[in-house]
């Protein structure tokens, strides 16, 4: 059964039996628990306080019926906008799916980790996550970080009938197990209920926010105690300054900031997920707006990841049978010193299928020529690929004479054969042969390099029979066999992204395990090295003998860095960041997960190990530069919009309490009642403040510089533009009233008309403006933001209820306006627009 594994209709049966092997998640809140919980907030409770007062105290009918609207409109708006970030979160977490390896029918076939089940054969590999529980059956050198469970970050080793646990991590070496426990049943699933339970913490961003809103409300909870004091000290009544003073102190706590927050990450979250990225943590959708340095790998995000031989660097022997040998013998460590694990093995693969007729003579597939030669090769242990030795060494039995052209022993099970393969001047250091002719294939490694092209080396030896085990000292003597030479086409695209790249100040270093010389030469084809430019590369040798500060020193210079280790990756972010530099750092391997967790941007392609993407904050899911790119847009619209929102919410609210307190000041009448304001913040302006949080980017976002870490998401300049806005709001209404006011043709309620549509259409106007903080209103399309033309034509049709429906004029004391009172609004609300946009002007001719 083990040696076969389960046949496919035996798994779908116990699939049946025993269901799928995933965690059940936290139960879905429903929609009608995520409405029930809007009432929950502390603005509610406040509104529902003031409704009760106004109701039963004042027995101001009309008062009471607005705040109650009020109460609606803010629940039904908190509910979309928290529903809508809800979705989206959920259909980002279903996106990526990990995968195990299992034996089916005797064949080694990979499938969704959930659909493992009981009596499967599981295949450990370094990086891959164990998908159920099991018992280990083969073990080679196997250790299994089970820091998840226990807590401790040391790998455990593993033997023989030892346990493997769900959710654990392949730190080194390989073995299988046979699983026994799936699901819910496993040791992971039986703590999950407690993990669910665990409150995820608040982004950096969240955080901010939140500190943010609290000090607001206990700054507006003051101000609004001073204006209904102040109030009642000059003779307003207090059945109409109370309500006035809690209108206000509703429309001006920015309590709905840290719901827009979320909306705007999880809606930029998939709008990036669009683009063939999946960010996985909230924290790295702020983050990526930030990057100013980005180390990316060579091999699959410049370059296509799709090798082919296009040359064979043979060990040449005057000797035409010694020739036919060494070839036969290249063709087999092709083979048998293989996994197909990555792009360059299967391109091993396809180039050693098309050699065949030496290895079986006839047409075949590529499981065939392998299964072919296992049996009469089989392998007995082996050295996995890792980039401090950069070579793979695989033993194996020489079961039949004939097969193989080693010398034999003895008939029958002969000598051992020992097969390399790896970076060429790796393996060929290991070989026994002559300097001469070992710097003779050097210069040949090298000519290719610089042609861009990426090689690997062969060599092999035949090893006594009694030879059951491999350790790095007995790579050594080999036989060199010669180097298959391969090209990966840079990508479509590439180029032109690097530019946008540098246009918004990001820079980009390589850091490859690849060689030096064909790193170098896709560089120079990509524009990012010039011709004549020297001290811009180092190797890995160089960099392991520099002190961090001498690092820090040549940092500035060097832009690409060639045969690294995992941990001089690591060195590299970490000097990086200590200079300043957000980093964003792309890999695929186990061994890239130190450095992918250090940089502030970890980045992998999608066929990376399970241990990488798990460490990773980003997924490129079409494994190409240009995605990256699209990616920091659209980290740096995130914020963008955020800033549109905090923008667009305080000048609003900021704007009603100086008019409020300018009118107390001046000795007169309150120009807006408790229910205009609570109509124009949460009624008329409710619905562009959502649009602004589904804002497309701006145009020329990414001809910006990064931001600095240091710079506040309302920094000077902004809260100044708030405050001046505010200001310019709120004398414009202040004008308008007070002229109405003093005209003796007019009421005390026309004159309020006039300033509730003044500060109504003002914030329906100048949102158009508060689109770009960079870009003049009359550069940016009307219609780039259908949500917001609709919100903007919703929020003037509430306006027009408001002013000219009997219900209207009731609850809100407004009467009809006639074209030259409605002119006198809409031209102090274009002229609301002109201020914005000179202040606007003024700001960025100062950046500029």
């Amino acid at each position: 059964m083990i040696d076969v594994g389960l046949s496919q209709k035996e798994a779908e049966k116990r699939l049946s039996q025993f269901g799928w092997n995933e965690i059940a998640r936290k139960k879905r809140v429903s929609d009608l628990q995520l409405l029930l919980a809007q009432v929950k907030s502390p603005l509610i409770y406040v509104l529902l306080a003031a409704m009760g007062i106004t109701g039963v105290v004042l027995h101001d009918v009309e008062d009471t019926i607005v705040i109650g609207l009020a109460v609606v409109f803010n629940t039904f708006l908190g509910f979309i906008q928290e529903r809508k970030a809800n979705r989206s979160l959920e259909a980002l977490a279903a996106v990526l799916t990990l995968h195990a390896k299992v034996k089916r029918d005797g064949k080694w076939v990979e499938i969704e980790a959930r659909k493992v089940v009981p009596g499967d054969v599981l295949r450990l590999e370094l990086g891959s996550r164990v998908a159920a529980d099991g018992e280990v059956t083969t073990a080679d050198s196997l250790s299994i970080n089970e820091a998840v469970l226990t807590g401790e970050s040391a790998a455990v080793t593993k033997n023989k009938k030892d346990k493997a646990f769900m959710g654990t991590t392949v730190a080194g070496g390989i073995g299988e197990m046979v699983v026994t426990k799936t699901g819910e049943k496993t040791e992971f699933g039986k703590i999950a209920e407690s993990l669910q339970e665990t409150k995820s913490e608040a982004t950096p961003l969240q955080a901010q926010i939140n500190r943010f809103a609290k000090t607001m409300a206990v700054a507006v909870f003051i101000v609004s105690l001073m204006v209904l004091a102040v109030g009642l000290f000059v003779g307003d009544s207090f059945r109409e300054i109370f309500p006035t003073a809690v209108a206000l102190a509703v429309a001006a706590i920015p309590e709905g900031l840290a719901v827009s927050l979320t909306v705007i990450l999880a809606i930029g979250m998939q709008r990036i997920l669009k683009k063939k990225a999946l960010v996985r943590k909230l924290v790295a959708a702020e983050t990526l707006g930030g990057v100013t340095v980005v180390c990316a790998d060579k091999t699959g995000t410049l370059t296509e990841g799709k090798m082919r031989v296009v040359d064979v660097l043979e060990s040449i022997s005057p000797d035409k049978k010694r020739r036919e040998m060494k070839r036969a013998m290249m063709l087999k460590a092709v083979v048998l010193c293989n996994d197909m694990r990555d792009p360059l093995e299967v391109a091993m693969m396809d180039w050693a299928l098309k050699q065949q007729s030496h290895l079986r003579g006839e047409n075949t597939h590529a499981s065939e020529v392998s299964g072919f030669l296992e049996k009469q090769y089989p392998r007995l242990d082996e050295i996995p690929f890792d980039p401090k030795h950069r070579y793979i060494a695989t033993l194996h039995k020489v079961i039949t004479p004939g097969v193989s052209r080693v010398k034999h022993s003895g008939s029958g099970e002969t000598q051992r054969l020992l097969l390399v393969g790896g970076a060429p001047e790796e393996v060929l250091a290991r070989c026994d042969t002559t300097e001469a002719r070992r710097k003779e294939w050097l210069e040949k490694i090298n000519r290719e390099g610089r042609q861009g092209h990426r090689l690997v080396g062969f060599a092999y030896r035949e090893v006594g029979a009694d030879k059951k085990n491999l350790a790095d000292k007995d790579i050594k003597q080999l036989m060199w066999l010669g180097s298959l030479v391969f090209e990966d086409p840079i990508r479509k695209g590439v180029k032109e992204s690097l530019k946008e790249v540098a246009a918004a100040g990001i820079k980009v270093k390589v850091v490859t395990g690849d060689y030096a010389p064909t790193a170098e030469a896709v560089m120079k084809a990509l524009g990012l090295i010039g011709s004549k430019e020297e001290g811009v590369v180092m190797e890995g040798s160089e960099l392991k003998k520099l002190t961090d500060e001498a690092l820090k020193k040549r940092l500035s210079q060097v832009k690409l860095f060639a045969r690294t280790t995992p941990d001089q990756k690591l060195k590299i972010v970490e000097v990086l960041q200590g200079m300043g530099e957000v980093v964003a750092m792309t890999g695929d391997g186990v061994n890239d997960a130190p450095a992918l967790k250090k940089a502030d941007i970890g980045i992998v392609v999608e066929t990376a190990s399970d241990v990488s993407k798990e460490t990773a904050d980003m997924v490129l899911l079409d494994s190409n530069f240009k995605t990256i790119l699209a990616a920091i847009e659209g980290g740096r619209m995130i914020k963008d919009n955020l800033r549109k929102v905090i923008l667009y919410l305080l000048a609003d609210s900021f704007g009603e309490i100086v008019l409020v307190v300018m009118s107390l000041v001046a000795g007169m009448p309150l120009p807006i009642t408790a229910a205009m304001i609570l109509w124009v913040n949460l009624v008329s302006d409710g619905f562009p403040d959502l649009a602004l949080t589904v804002d497309p980017a701006e145009k020329g976002l990414l001809k910006r510089q990064p931001e600095s870490r240091q710079r506040h998401l309302i920094d000077a300049e902004m809260a100044l533009l708030i405050v001046l806005i505010s200001l310019a709001s709120a004398l414009t209404a202040f004008g308008a009233f007070w002229y109405y006011w003093h005209n003796p043709a007019y009421g005390l309620e026309h004159a309020r008309t006039v300033a509730f549509n003044l500060l109504g259409l003002n914030s329906l106007f100048y949102v158009w403006s508060a689109r770009s903080l960079k870009q003049p209103v009359w550069k940016e399309s009307l219609f780039e933001n259908p949500w917001l033309v609709v919100a903007v034509l919703l929020g003037l049709g509430l306006q027009m209820v408001g002013v000219y429906s009997r219900v209207g004029q009731r609850l809100l004391e407004t009467v009809a306006l006639d074209a030259s009172e409605w002119l006198v609004v809409v031209a102090g609300s274009l002229l609301m627009m002109v201020i914005v946009e000179g202040v606007k002007f003024a700001f960025n001719r100062r950046e500029r």
